[in-house]
């Protein structure tokens, strides 16, 4: 600024308007008009005298806020291509914006009085302690000293130093110089990391030992001590570091990902399905044997609503078709679907060209990359929030949650009443399970997602984000999903293949089936339509889709009775069992044969329910000639038998000896079985073990075992039974 009014001298001299003025005339100072509105004239501070201008300079100094804090630098660098000072740390950005503070107030100074003059004055005032508030906070920060207690102020050197390197190098070159950091790679490193990058994932310390035998085996000096070799580590990244540690999709978790948006998918564009298996032992609905059924889930990708499930013995194309079939009847038919590799979602009952069910649903399906789980990670977190819960709730779950010393005992009382009964009380009904489950389901589909748009629940007062379900609907109006028409919501999930046409039958899992309108097809092919639960009869459709009519099992023989396939493999199961039974009964009683009980039920699933039904009669072997030493023997025996008779009639002792106990339960079992040693004590110890978490836990395992306890026999006098 090279002219100032007569009212800013005053404030800065701190004098009135007409003192100014005299002044003015005093020292011959020369004005200009002014060009701002209201005119008057300025006056120009090059026609003033030398301690005039010093002490306009040194006011201007010593005022507060002259000019704001830089935050940014004020102009671009003089310097074609220099780097932006946003990649420094912090405290090397702000000494950097400090020192171009100063450079602007000696550049803003020099049109008063010149450079010399500015920098001399900058100088004096800090010195003096006379520098304005703003700059003097600046000093320590331009000199990189943050700590507290530094006395450095500014010099001419310093300041001269700073303009010289704003003009070489701009607002970089500001900036302190970084301390020397040695990046090279020692010679020693590559024999290091060879032993220590191992999907072994030794440790430092081993790798080091490993590395400090090799080295010293072929190098005359000693190898890098283990602080230095740890050093070396620090500068390494993370990803560079765990390569060969950790291959595949563990290393993919420490690097760069794409991440894949779903705001603009609508519902029914994308399925996406996985299955699992449940961890928790269920009571197989055949056998009442323990298994861990397989899950099958569908999702919508849009929004994450589980739109599909299924439940089946293993993982298998039949119970992805099933789960499909309710996604499509539930939600709707989806545009594509995104599944992994596995056999349940390649086989060619959904894949096959002309009869995949994907392909006559019209859907493309999608495979992720094998090994990249991180592609379907939206499903699998979804299996895991609905199956794991639902797991939890049972007492024969396997989860690696589950306490292991309590799923050992389960496991233990669910065997042994399985060998004593051929039950267990602890294991879920298949039913049971399903419950259970689907519960699950509505629960997760009625929860709020964080993967999902956040509203504003008025009810609760706070926002939140939407649930599926919430999500689904909010798009009721802007869509409207590929529903199945009812006439062949039958037939369309019916898995298919082709066949030829023989005398107006199709030949189909080494069965014929015949309908009349086949007549006319002789020697045509045609696509054969089966429900993989009932094989009594199949549909019949053209290459080109057109349904020709329904053909059942054997229609034209005479002896005609439907025979389901699954009963068949029943059936045959049935007859192995009972041969290799009769082989044993055979190897312990020749000529012996085995004989069924008539309420016996049709299908017995294995050898254990088996023996509940069948007896072994063993014919009677010719008797050989009685001799002498044969009748001898006869009465050894009978007088041993009498003897033995005659002490078990003998009189016992008055009571068995007390054992020791180990367990509350073992005390609780022995006492019921010995009610006649009971004592007040036990009375009292009863009464209190009845009420507590265990008694209520193994209740129903007591009651199979006839030693439930009622209240009257700790109290005999009352009449109605409960404690």
């Amino acid at each position: 600024m090279d002219a100032f009014t007569s009212l800013d001298l005053a404030r800065l001299l701190g004098a009135n308007v007409s003192t100014v003025i005299r002044r003015a005339k005093r020292e011959s100072w020369q004005g200009r008009k002014r060009q701002a509105r209201g005119g008057g004239s300025d006056w120009i501070v090059a026609s003033m005298p030398k301690a005039t201008r010093d002490a306009i300079v040194s006011a201007q100094l010593a005022e507060q806020g002259v000019l704001p804090v830089p935050t940014a630098p004020a102009k671009a660098s003089p310097v074609a291509g220099a780097t932006s000072l946003a990649h420094l740390t912090e405290d090397r950005r702000a000494t950097a914006l400090a020192r171009l503070a100063f450079i602007r107030e000696i550049e803003r100074l020099a049109t008063l009085t010149g450079k010399e003059a500015a920098i001399r004055h900058l100088v004096q005032a800090s010195k003096a302690g006379t520098l304005g508030e703003r700059l003097a906070r600046l000093i320590p920060v331009a000199n990189a000293k943050f700590g507290a207690g530094d006395a450095r102020g500014l010099s001419r050197r310093r300041l001269y130093e700073w303009c010289a390197l704003y003009a070489e190098g701009g607002e970089l070159a500001l900036a302190p110089r970084h301390p020397h950091k040695d990046m090279g790679v020692p010679a020693w490193a590559p024999l290091f990391l060879s032993f220590f990058q191992r999907p072994q994932n030794p440790s430092l310390a081993e790798a080091h030992r490993d590395f400090a035998r090799a080295w010293e085996a072929e190098q005359p000096t000693p190898a890098p001590t283990i602080d230095t070799v740890r050093r070396f580590l620090a500068k390494i990244a993370k990803p560079d570091l765990e390569a060969g540690r950790k291959t595949g999709n563990a290393l993919l978790h420490l690097k760069p990902h794409m991440k894949r948006k779903t705001d603009t998918l609508l519902p029914c564009d994308v399925y996406t399905a996985d299955g699992t298996t449940f961890d928790a032992e269920i009571a197989h609905p055949d056998s009442g044997r323990p298994f861990k059924p397989e899950v099958v889930l569908f999702l919508d990708v849009a929004t994450r609503r589980c739109v599909g499930l299924s439940v089946a013995l293993a993982e298998s194309a039949a119970a992805t078709l099933d789960a499909l079939r309710m996604a499509c009847l539930f939600g709707g038919i989806p545009a594509m679907l995104y599944t992994d590799n596995g056999p349940g979602y390649t086989a060619d009952l959904l894949t096959k060209p002309g009869v995949g069910m994907l392909e006559r649903l019209g859907i493309e399906i999608c495979k992720s990359i094998p090994g990249r789980p991180q592609g379907k990670g939206l499903m699998e977190r979804a299996v895991k929030t609905i199956c794991v819960p639902a797991s939890k709730q049972l007492a024969t779950c396997t989860h690696a949650d589950m306490d292991d010393d309590a799923a050992k005992r389960v496991y233990k009382i669910t065997r042994a009443q399985l060998k004593k009964h051929g039950r267990s009380a602890l294991l879920p009904t298949f039913e049971a399970f399903k419950s259970v489950l689907l519960a699950r389901v509505e629960e997760y589909n009625a929860s709020p997602h964080r993967g999902l748009p956040i509203i504003e629940d008025v009810a609760a007062g706070k926002r939140r984000h939407m649930s599926p379900n919430e999500h689904w609907q909010s798009f009721e109006g802007r869509f409207e999903p590929y529903r199945v028409p009812e006439d062949l919501r039958d037939d369309l999930f019916m898995p298919g293949t082709f066949r030829k046409v023989k005398n107006g039958m199709v030949r189909l899992w080494n069965r014929d089936y015949f309908a009349p309108e086949l007549a006319a097809h002789h020697d045509d092919i045609v696509q054969v339509r089966y429900d993989i639960w009932d094989s009594t009869y199949v549909t019949v459709w053209t290459e080109a889709g057109e349904k020709l009519c329904t053909a059942h099992l054997d229609a034209n023989a005479m002896n005609y009775f439907p025979v389901s396939r699954i009963e068949e493999a029943r059936a045959k199961r049935e007859r192995a069992q009972l041969q290799r039974l009769e082989k044993k009964a055979q190897a312990i009683a020749p000529g012996a044969s085995l004989q069924v009980a008539e309420d016996a039920p049709a299908l017995m699933a294995d050898s254990l329910s088996a023996r509940q039904f069948i007896t072994i009669q063993a014919e009677p072997a010719p008797a050989p000639a009685t001799t002498a030493a044969d009748l001898e023997r006869i009465r050894t025996v009978m007088a041993e038998a009498e003897a033995e008779q005659a002490q078990t009639l003998a009189p016992r002792p008055a009571a068995e000896k007390r054992p020791m106990f180990h367990l509350s339960t073992e005390k609780y079992r022995w006492l019921m079985r010995h009610q006649d040693q009971w004592t007040d004590a036990d009375r009292a110890w009863l009464a209190e073990y009845s009420q507590g978490r265990e008694y209520a836990l193994l209740r129903e395992r007591f009651d199979y075992e006839g030693l439930a306890l009622a209240p009257a026999q700790l109290f005999p006098a009352l009449e109605t039974p409960g404690i």
